[in-house]
């Protein structure tokens, strides 16, 4: 009897009940018995085919595993690709385990992470968006998918399934019931935005596209492909969410009251934390209003990176100078000269602040043992005080636009920019100091000039009766494609000029 039961194994495996060798033994096909395999079992499913690969001057048993086919043609073709890709793996000394989705972006995670590649924001991002959403759709079911079975057809389905998640059944109900969320306030996620910006999708389309191309190089999947985002409606014709003159007026207004703890913005409980983040929100509001740095930049800030009371040649305002650090989205150092209100605003919080000391943060959150970190969100915060601000009887204040787009902290770089421009300041001198590109000026704020700006630009210099008319022609051309959205400002001006 024992001789009987050592027919049916080999090294470890099941007896080879439909064995097919190929490259000289180096690619088995077989079939497992279910019999012997599970003899207690009373039927059985089509007998899948498996598959055994013994790789030349590597050490260690042979690889087995199921092709998943019960199909002879399919399991050969699998089989055949599985160990061209084993073979070819050996070769670079690449690893020859199958990796899966989610044990890939852990290790990639943390070689990331131990690298100080990100900041702790970042960081933060990439697992929050790995656990939401990435884990969910590259898994079949409660199991992460193999990074070989991820083509780029499936990894392009992402975008679809993304854009519909709060709209399915189990968005809907984390929507009305987060279980992550049993000790905050209230526990639903009303708050997510149902469909997202494209902003977000590229941001995904990144991230997604870091991890694939990192699992290629490391040989633990054959699958070489670039992931797409597609173009959401993220802007209205180029622009961006702003504020109106009458709009930012009353944001401000309602702001002194939140900072006061009075009027609409009362608290009934407010501590002396409360009240000091209150006050950091205002002060960090109209900075950003008045400087046009980004929240990122802001985010970074410590006191040894400011010059206050730099005095202006004619005139008896002082500025600001901000230096921004090259850890930013530009990733290059600048140094922003801000509004005279921004250096007053910045001197007042000073005085408030407890962390006065040249390396300490400008603006932050404390943690538990009191001592001060970079703060983690405070857009939410602003979107609440802008609900609750009156404005044309909208239901939700000042928050959207009058197009319907969702206001964020970032629109207050918006407010800086076009009060430059309404100001006369060109927008090469604003593309430097916002650390930007002059096309993003011009595609975003174009709009913004005021009716003697533009009055200015499309009026024609006085030409004498001598001139060609050739060069009247010329202007007019120049002209028309300028009115036609195909010359830019910029370059209008200097064919006005040299004429």
């Amino acid at each position: 009897m024992r001789s009987t039961q050592l027919c049916y194994w080999f090294e470890g495996m099941a007896y080879y009940n439909d064995k097919r060798e190929f490259f000289n033994g180096g690619l088995v096909l077989y079939k497992r018995d279910l019999n012997i395999n599970s003899p207690k079992s009373k039927t059985h499913a089509e007998a899948k085919w498996y598959m055994r690969v013994k790789i030349d001057g590597r050490k260690g048993r042979a690889i087995n595993k199921s092709t998943k086919c019960a199909v002879y043609e399919d399991a050969y073709a699998y089989a055949l690709d599985e160990y061209h890709r084993l073979l070819n793996a050996h070769r670079l000394g690449h690893t020859l385990k199958e990796w899966t989705f989610e044990a890939h972006w852990n290790e990639w995670y943390e070689r990331n992470k131990q690298a100080n590649v990100w900041s702790e924001s970042r960081a933060d991002w990439h697992t929050k968006y790995f656990k939401r959403y990435f884990s969910a759709y590259f898994s079949d079911g409660e199991k992460s998918k193999l990074l070989n079975d991820i083509d780029a057809t499936y990894a392009s389905g992402y975008f679809d399934w993304r854009i519909g998640y709060w709209s399915r059944l189990n968005g809907e109900q984390l929507t009305k019931y987060n279980p992550k969320r049993k000790s905050a306030k209230t526990t639903t996620t009303n708050n997510a935005v149902k469909v997202p910006s494209h902003k977000t999708l590229k941001m995904e389309q990144s991230a997604l596209n870091q991890i694939f191309f990192d699992a290629f190089t490391k040989g633990r999947t054959q699958q070489a492909f670039k992931l797409q985002s597609p173009k959401m409606e993220a802007t209205l014709n180029g622009q961006r969410a702003f504020f109106t003159d009458d709009e930012y007026n009353k944001l401000v207004r309602n702001l002194k009251s939140y900072k006061d703890n009075v009027g609409r913005f009362k608290g009934v409980r407010v501590n002396a934390k409360h009240a000091l983040e209150r006050q950091q929100i205002y002060y960090f509001i109209m900075f950003l209003a008045n400087s046009g740095l980004r929240v990122g930049e802001a985010r970074l800030m410590k006191w040894s990176d400011i010059t206050f009371d730099i005095k202006l040649k004619n005139s008896n305002e002082t500025i600001a100078e901000v230096r921004v650090s090259q850890h930013n989205k530009t990733k290059k150092e600048r140094f922003v000269q801000c509004q005279p209100n921004a250096n007053r605003y910045l001197k007042e919080w000073k005085e408030i602040t407890k962390f006065k000391k040249s390396d300490e943060l400008v603006w932050f959150s404390i943690g538990a043992n009191g001592t001060q970190r970079p703060f983690t969100d405070l857009n939410k915060t602003f979107q609440t005080i802008l609900k609750k601000i009156p404005h044309n009887d909208r239901a939700d204040g000042l928050l959207f636009s009058a197009d319907g787009q969702r206001r964020s902290l970032y629109s207050l770089r918006h407010v800086y920019a076009t009060m430059r421009l309404n100001r006369g300041v060109s927008i090469y001198d604003l593309s430097k100091n916002m650390g930007t590109q002059v096309k993003q000026i011009e595609k975003h704020y174009s709009h913004m000039m005021t009716k003697d700006r533009a009055e200015q630009i499309t009026k024609v210099p006085t030409r004498s009766a001598n001139n060609d008319k050739v060069d009247d022609d010329f202007v007019a051309e120049a002209l028309a494609r300028f009115k036609d959205g195909k010359l830019s400002q910029t370059a209008l001006m200097e064919i006005l000029n040299n004429k």
